[in-house]
Protein backbone atom coordinates (compact mmCIF):
# COMPACT_ATOMS: atom_id res chain seq x y z
CA UNK A 1 0.00 0.00 0.00
CA UNK A 2 1.51 3.30 -1.03
CA UNK A 3 1.67 6.71 0.87
CA UNK A 4 -1.31 8.30 0.36
CA UNK A 5 -1.46 11.42 -1.97
CA UNK A 6 -4.10 13.95 -1.37
CA UNK A 7 -5.54 13.57 -5.00
CA UNK A 8 -5.97 9.80 -4.11
CA UNK A 9 -7.41 10.15 -0.50
CA UNK A 10 -9.77 13.04 -1.71
CA UNK A 11 -11.21 10.43 -4.32
CA UNK A 12 -11.71 8.13 -2.24
CA UNK A 13 -13.46 10.16 0.28
CA UNK A 14 -15.94 11.58 -2.61
CA UNK A 15 -16.50 7.47 -4.09
CA UNK A 16 -17.23 6.52 -0.25
CA UNK A 17 -19.71 9.24 0.18
CA UNK A 18 -21.86 8.10 -3.29
CA UNK A 19 -21.19 4.38 -2.07
CA UNK A 20 -22.55 4.84 1.56
CA UNK A 21 -25.21 7.58 2.59
CA UNK A 22 -24.52 7.60 6.21
CA UNK A 23 -20.84 8.73 6.06
CA UNK A 24 -21.82 12.52 4.34
CA UNK A 25 -21.71 13.65 8.43
CA UNK A 26 -18.35 11.93 8.84
CA UNK A 27 -16.25 13.47 5.56
CA UNK A 28 -15.11 16.59 7.22
CA UNK A 29 -14.03 14.99 10.27
CA UNK A 30 -12.31 12.65 7.52
CA UNK A 31 -11.27 15.26 5.55
CA UNK A 32 -9.59 16.88 8.07
CA UNK A 33 -7.37 14.26 9.62
CA UNK A 34 -5.65 13.22 6.28
CA UNK A 35 -4.77 16.81 5.55
CA UNK A 36 -3.36 17.27 8.84
CA UNK A 37 -1.20 14.13 8.41
CA UNK A 38 -0.27 14.98 4.83
CA UNK A 39 0.62 18.68 6.24
CA UNK A 40 3.00 17.15 8.80
CA UNK A 41 5.07 14.97 6.86
CA UNK A 42 4.94 17.68 4.58
CA UNK A 43 6.89 19.55 7.18
CA UNK A 44 8.24 16.43 8.62
CA UNK A 45 9.24 14.05 6.62
CA UNK A 46 10.54 10.21 8.13
CA UNK A 47 13.35 8.31 6.94
CA UNK A 48 12.42 4.84 6.34
CA UNK A 49 13.93 1.80 7.88
CA UNK A 50 17.03 1.96 6.55
CA UNK A 51 18.09 -1.63 6.45
CA UNK A 52 16.29 -4.91 4.82
CA UNK A 53 17.23 -8.23 3.34
CA UNK A 54 14.59 -8.66 0.92
CA UNK A 55 16.42 -12.36 0.07
CA UNK A 56 16.15 -13.04 3.76
CA UNK A 57 12.66 -12.51 3.98
CA UNK A 58 11.37 -14.20 1.03
CA UNK A 59 13.11 -17.33 2.71
CA UNK A 60 10.97 -16.88 6.12
CA UNK A 61 7.79 -15.86 4.38
CA UNK A 62 7.97 -19.51 1.78
CA UNK A 63 8.75 -21.03 5.32
CA UNK A 64 5.94 -19.42 6.95
CA UNK A 65 7.39 -17.02 9.22
CA UNK A 66 6.13 -13.53 9.55
CA UNK A 67 8.81 -11.22 9.19
CA UNK A 68 7.71 -9.17 12.57
CA UNK A 69 8.93 -5.90 11.89
CA UNK A 70 8.09 -3.26 13.84
CA UNK A 71 10.16 0.08 13.43
CA UNK A 72 10.60 1.72 16.44
CA UNK A 73 9.11 5.13 16.04
CA UNK A 74 10.41 9.22 17.49
CA UNK A 75 8.71 10.18 19.98
CA UNK A 76 8.66 13.81 18.90
CA UNK A 77 6.94 11.96 15.40
CA UNK A 78 4.17 10.35 17.46
CA UNK A 79 3.51 13.88 19.84
CA UNK A 80 4.18 16.24 16.57
CA UNK A 81 1.30 14.20 14.74
CA UNK A 82 -1.00 13.53 17.10
CA UNK A 83 -1.19 17.18 18.36
CA UNK A 84 -2.14 18.30 14.68
CA UNK A 85 -4.71 15.45 14.46
CA UNK A 86 -5.94 16.69 17.63
CA UNK A 87 -5.38 20.37 16.32
CA UNK A 88 -7.60 19.09 12.97
CA UNK A 89 -10.70 17.49 15.27
CA UNK A 90 -11.31 20.58 17.24
CA UNK A 91 -11.89 22.79 14.02
CA UNK A 92 -14.22 20.20 12.97
CA UNK A 93 -16.33 19.89 16.32
CA UNK A 94 -15.37 22.81 18.58
CA UNK A 95 -17.18 20.47 21.33
CA UNK A 96 -14.10 18.45 21.78
CA UNK A 97 -12.50 21.08 23.29
CA UNK A 98 -12.03 20.04 26.82
CA UNK A 99 -11.48 16.34 25.20
CA UNK A 100 -8.60 17.97 23.25
CA UNK A 101 -7.38 19.41 26.63
CA UNK A 102 -6.85 15.95 28.34
CA UNK A 103 -5.27 14.55 25.27
CA UNK A 104 -2.94 17.03 25.40
CA UNK A 105 -1.97 16.82 29.01
CA UNK A 106 -1.70 13.00 29.46
CA UNK A 107 0.80 13.33 26.28
CA UNK A 108 3.17 15.60 28.16
CA UNK A 109 3.14 13.27 31.01
CA UNK A 110 3.19 10.42 28.67
CA UNK A 111 6.46 11.11 26.42
CA UNK A 112 8.09 12.27 29.83
CA UNK A 113 8.68 8.91 30.57
CA UNK A 114 10.02 8.21 26.41
CA UNK A 115 13.08 10.85 25.55
CA UNK A 116 13.78 9.48 21.53
CA UNK A 117 11.64 6.83 20.74
CA UNK A 118 8.48 4.37 21.67
CA UNK A 119 6.74 1.75 20.59
CA UNK A 120 3.24 0.39 19.32
CA UNK A 121 2.69 -1.07 22.18
CA UNK A 122 3.73 1.81 24.39
CA UNK A 123 1.18 4.11 22.12
CA UNK A 124 -1.46 2.02 22.54
CA UNK A 125 -0.83 1.99 26.47
CA UNK A 126 -1.55 5.66 26.37
CA UNK A 127 -4.91 4.97 24.02
CA UNK A 128 -6.14 2.47 26.99
CA UNK A 129 -4.73 4.84 29.77
CA UNK A 130 -7.18 7.74 27.75
CA UNK A 131 -10.02 5.89 27.61
CA UNK A 132 -10.24 4.84 31.14
CA UNK A 133 -8.61 8.16 32.43
CA UNK A 134 -10.20 10.30 30.24
CA UNK A 135 -13.67 11.48 28.50
CA UNK A 136 -12.08 10.21 25.43
CA UNK A 137 -14.65 7.46 24.14
CA UNK A 138 -14.01 4.23 23.04
CA UNK A 139 -14.08 4.73 19.04
CA UNK A 140 -13.03 8.13 18.76
CA UNK A 141 -9.61 6.56 20.39
CA UNK A 142 -9.82 3.93 18.19
CA UNK A 143 -9.63 5.76 15.15
CA UNK A 144 -7.79 8.68 16.30
CA UNK A 145 -4.35 6.13 17.44
CA UNK A 146 -4.58 3.65 14.54
CA UNK A 147 -4.57 6.36 12.37
CA UNK A 148 -1.75 8.02 13.74
CA UNK A 149 0.03 4.51 13.97
CA UNK A 150 -0.57 3.79 10.36
CA UNK A 151 0.63 6.98 9.33
CA UNK A 152 3.80 6.65 11.11
CA UNK A 153 4.23 2.45 9.81
CA UNK A 154 3.46 3.73 5.75
CA UNK A 155 5.84 6.42 6.25
CA UNK A 156 8.83 4.44 6.91
CA UNK A 157 7.79 0.73 6.05
CA UNK A 158 6.18 1.68 2.20
CA UNK A 159 9.46 0.83 0.07
CA UNK A 160 9.55 -2.43 2.10
CA UNK A 161 6.05 -3.01 1.19
CA UNK A 162 6.43 -2.04 -2.30
CA UNK A 163 8.94 -4.98 -2.74
CA UNK A 164 7.77 -8.17 -0.16
CA UNK A 165 6.22 -11.33 -2.17
CA UNK A 166 3.27 -11.33 -0.07
CA UNK A 167 2.33 -13.70 -3.38
CA UNK A 168 4.11 -16.28 -1.36
CA UNK A 169 1.97 -15.95 1.93
CA UNK A 170 -0.67 -18.22 3.01
CA UNK A 171 -0.70 -16.86 6.98
CA UNK A 172 -3.21 -15.15 8.69
CA UNK A 173 -1.42 -12.35 10.12
CA UNK A 174 0.35 -9.51 8.36
CA UNK A 175 3.34 -10.81 6.85
CA UNK A 176 5.03 -7.61 6.97
CA UNK A 177 4.41 -6.55 10.88
CA UNK A 178 2.28 -9.14 12.31
CA UNK A 179 -0.59 -7.30 13.05
CA UNK A 180 -4.09 -8.85 12.58
CA UNK A 181 -6.15 -7.68 9.72
CA UNK A 182 -9.57 -6.00 9.80
CA UNK A 183 -10.69 -5.63 6.75
CA UNK A 184 -9.80 -6.50 3.41
CA UNK A 185 -11.76 -6.91 -0.16
CA UNK A 186 -12.73 -8.73 -3.06
CA UNK A 187 -10.90 -8.38 -6.11
CA UNK A 188 -12.32 -6.70 -8.92
CA UNK A 189 -12.12 -9.04 -11.86
CA UNK A 190 -11.06 -12.22 -9.67
CA UNK A 191 -12.90 -11.77 -7.18
CA UNK A 192 -10.48 -12.95 -4.93
CA UNK A 193 -10.37 -12.31 -1.06
CA UNK A 194 -7.53 -10.20 -0.34
CA UNK A 195 -6.63 -9.03 3.22
CA UNK A 196 -4.93 -5.58 3.86
CA UNK A 197 -3.43 -4.76 7.43
CA UNK A 198 -5.00 -1.40 8.71
CA UNK A 199 -1.39 -0.79 10.07
CA UNK A 200 1.13 -0.86 7.31
CA UNK A 201 -0.83 -1.57 4.58
CA UNK A 202 0.51 -4.94 3.05
CA UNK A 203 -1.85 -6.96 1.02
CA UNK A 204 -1.87 -10.57 0.42
CA UNK A 205 -4.59 -13.41 -1.07
CA UNK A 206 -6.25 -15.48 1.80
CA UNK A 207 -8.24 -18.45 0.96
CA UNK A 208 -11.87 -17.61 0.24
CA UNK A 209 -13.91 -19.90 2.57
CA UNK A 210 -11.56 -19.90 5.41
CA UNK A 211 -11.45 -18.12 8.62
CA UNK A 212 -8.49 -15.29 9.08
CA UNK A 213 -8.88 -15.78 12.72
CA UNK A 214 -9.03 -19.44 13.49
CA UNK A 215 -8.49 -20.60 10.32
CA UNK A 216 -11.77 -22.66 10.24
CA UNK A 217 -13.08 -23.54 6.80
CA UNK A 218 -16.08 -25.99 7.39
CA UNK A 219 -18.58 -23.70 5.09
CA UNK A 220 -21.82 -24.42 6.99
CA UNK A 221 -19.76 -22.21 10.33
CA UNK A 222 -18.87 -19.67 7.99
CA UNK A 223 -20.96 -16.56 6.83
CA UNK A 224 -21.61 -12.98 5.88
CA UNK A 225 -24.16 -10.56 5.68
CA UNK A 226 -24.91 -6.78 4.26
CA UNK A 227 -26.83 -3.92 5.30
CA UNK A 228 -30.12 -3.55 3.46
CA UNK A 229 -29.65 -0.93 0.83
CA UNK A 230 -25.54 -1.54 0.41
CA UNK A 231 -23.71 -4.53 -0.46
CA UNK A 232 -20.59 -3.58 -0.64
CA UNK A 233 -19.17 -3.86 2.63
CA UNK A 234 -19.70 -7.49 3.32
CA UNK A 235 -19.35 -8.41 7.38
CA UNK A 236 -17.85 -12.32 7.71
CA UNK A 237 -18.39 -14.10 10.73
CA UNK A 238 -17.22 -17.13 12.13
CA UNK A 239 -19.74 -19.35 13.96
CA UNK A 240 -17.22 -21.30 15.69
CA UNK A 241 -14.58 -17.77 17.09
CA UNK A 242 -17.12 -15.84 16.98
CA UNK A 243 -14.92 -13.05 14.90
CA UNK A 244 -15.60 -10.86 12.08
CA UNK A 245 -13.92 -9.05 9.40
CA UNK A 246 -15.29 -6.79 6.69
CA UNK A 247 -14.49 -6.81 3.06
CA UNK A 248 -15.52 -4.85 0.46
CA UNK A 249 -16.68 -6.35 -2.57
CA UNK A 250 -14.30 -3.76 -5.55
CA UNK A 251 -16.93 -5.60 -7.97
CA UNK A 252 -19.98 -3.57 -7.19
CA UNK A 253 -18.23 -0.05 -8.44
CA UNK A 254 -15.52 0.86 -10.62
CA UNK A 255 -12.24 2.12 -8.98
CA UNK A 256 -9.56 3.31 -11.62
CA UNK A 257 -6.74 2.33 -9.42
CA UNK A 258 -5.88 1.86 -6.03
CA UNK A 259 -8.67 1.49 -3.41
CA UNK A 260 -8.27 3.17 0.16
CA UNK A 261 -10.08 0.47 2.08
CA UNK A 262 -8.94 2.68 5.41
CA UNK A 263 -11.28 4.74 4.41
CA UNK A 264 -14.30 2.36 3.44
CA UNK A 265 -13.76 1.04 7.08
CA UNK A 266 -14.43 4.62 8.15
CA UNK A 267 -17.68 4.55 5.96
CA UNK A 268 -19.39 1.71 7.42
CA UNK A 269 -18.80 1.80 11.03
CA UNK A 270 -22.21 0.63 11.24
CA UNK A 271 -21.67 -2.40 10.12
CA UNK A 272 -19.42 -3.08 12.78
CA UNK A 273 -22.05 -2.05 15.19
CA UNK A 274 -24.38 -4.49 13.44
CA UNK A 275 -21.86 -7.30 13.78
CA UNK A 276 -21.50 -6.17 18.03
CA UNK A 277 -25.08 -6.90 17.94
CA UNK A 278 -24.80 -10.24 16.51
CA UNK A 279 -22.73 -11.06 18.89
CA UNK A 280 -19.44 -11.33 16.90
CA UNK A 281 -16.07 -9.47 18.01
CA UNK A 282 -14.00 -7.75 15.81
CA UNK A 283 -11.05 -10.52 14.98
CA UNK A 284 -8.09 -7.44 14.78
CA UNK A 285 -8.71 -6.75 18.50
CA UNK A 286 -9.69 -2.98 17.02
CA UNK A 287 -12.92 -2.08 18.80
CA UNK A 288 -14.84 0.84 16.38
CA UNK A 289 -18.10 0.33 19.24
CA UNK A 290 -18.63 2.30 22.04
CA UNK A 291 -19.85 -0.43 24.90
CA UNK A 292 -23.25 1.43 25.27
CA UNK A 293 -23.65 1.26 21.84
CA UNK A 294 -24.27 -2.57 21.57
CA UNK A 295 -27.46 -4.24 22.98
CA UNK A 296 -27.26 -8.28 23.79
CA UNK A 297 -28.64 -10.63 21.01
CA UNK A 298 -32.53 -11.26 21.54
CA UNK A 299 -32.44 -15.15 21.39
Amino acid sequence: MPKLERAMWEEEIKRCTRLYGSFNDAELFIRAVYSAAEDYFKSNPLDVVPHFDAEEAEKMIRAGKCINLNPSLDTSAVAGLLKSLNESLLKVNPQLKSTVKELELKLEQFLSNFADKVNKENVLELRDSLIKETALEKDLATFLFSFLLSSLYRQQLNSINEVLRTDLWEGRDCPLCGEIPHFGYLAEESGRKMLECWLCGTEWEHTRIKCPYCDNSDHEKLGYFTIEGNEVCRVNYCQVCCQYCKLFDVRKFHADGKVVLAIHNLATLGHDLAARREGFLPGSNQEWVNDNEVIDRQD
